[in-house]
């Protein structure tokens, strides 16, 4: 019985092979997005101190005369964060943030960080710092220019000092006191590095993806070329979103469906070279260029576009998680990407 089966066996082993191959050639058939109902808020609510653009003109503005200063620009229920500037020389002595991660991204200027358990380094123009949380660290301006940078901490961090260094000053409501306690820097898995540079690591490296993906912390520098044969990568025009406006295109409506949307964190952006456009529900059409940061609030249509005609436009996705694109099905196609 088993000699007279071996032909038939033969046989569907064979078919079973030439259904395989063939389905291996033929080409692959996009499944259909899967839908879904999800309750959404009104879109374009901005709380201060967010807004949808901060410029960095503005900001220089804002401080004109200053060398070293801070200004809050995003505290939501995710993320703290502030664009710094600081003068040659300053330095900012050894802390450390007990339960939460912190990251730098330098807009301009050097940043020579001492972070414990790495090499001591020097962050310029298009760098991302990721530190880890119970993680000792310090950092001081170097170079011969104001350092730019925003630092950006999940909400409600807490910073101590190491008590063989002075105490810092107390908030008009607080008191230092000293305690008692032991750490371990938490080790860094993947994605996420100690230092990527956009320019050196992803625009001229060819890197690519999330760098940095922690507690209440993400980032992601997306790429995009209007001109795809300016990209050295050979990976096309990548992520440019919604592109350039086109001769003929009807004038943006915000009070429309269009884009995507995230179901309750807010997305922001960091722009780190070139241009960029930030379409927003409710509320506008914006447009951005490095060093200026975009912020897309909750649950708000919206949809990103690369503008530089020549080179990279490069921004840098933030927010507090890797977030669904939620892609509206009305109106225009929700090409637009994080």
């Amino acid at each position: 019985m088993r000699i007279a089966a071996l032909p038939a066996l033969t046989y569907l082993a064979a078919s079973l092979c030439m259904v395989t191959s063939a389905r291996a050639q033929s080409p692959a058939r996009a499944e259909p997005a899967q839908t879904w109902w999800v309750n959404k808020t009104p879109g374009g609510v901005y709380k201060p101190p967010m807004r949808p653009l901060w410029k960095l003109s503005d900001l220089k503005q804002m401080h004109a005369g200053q060398n070293t200063w801070q200004e809050q620009i995003i505290l939501d229920p995710e993320q703290d964060a502030t664009y710094n500037s600081g003068a040659p020389g300053t330095k900012y002595p050894s802390r450390m943030h007990p339960d939460s991660p912190t990251v730098f991204v330098v807009i301009a200027g050097q940043l020579h960080f001492s972070v414990e358990g790495q090499e001591p380094a020097t962050a310029a123009r298009g760098a991302i710092v990721n530190i880890m949380k119970s993680t000792i660290f310090s950092f001081e301006v170097t170079g011969e220019q104001n350092a730019l940078w925003v630092e950006v901490n999940p909400t409600n961090y807490k910073t101590v000092y190491p008590s063989d260094g002075p105490p810092p000053a107390p908030t008009k409501d607080g008191t230092i006191v000293k305690v008692a306690f032991n750490h371990q820097p938490a080790p860094y898995s993947p994605p996420n590095h100690f230092l990527f540079n956009t320019f050196t690591d992803a625009i001229e490296g060819c890197k690519r993806g999330v760098v940095v993906l922690d507690d209440h912390l993400f980032a992601s520098p997306l790429l995009g070329y209007v001109n795809p044969a300016d990209n050295k990568c050979g990976t096309g025009s990548e992520n440019i979103g919604g592109g350039p406006a086109k001769p003929g295109d009807p004038p943006f409506e915000s009070h429309s469906v269009f884009g995507h949307l995230h179901a309750g964190p807010a997305e922001w952006w960091i722009v780190q070279v070139g241009q960029i456009s930030g379409k927003f529900e409710n509320t506008g059409e914006f447009h951005a260029v490095e060093g200026d940061v975009l912020y897309a609030a909750p649950m708000m249509w919206h949809q990103m576009a690369a503008e530089a005609p020549s080179g990279p436009s490069v921004r840098l996705a933030m927010g507090g998680y890797q977030l669904i694109n939620m892609n509206s099905i009305q109106g225009s196609s929700g090409k637009g990407t994080q």
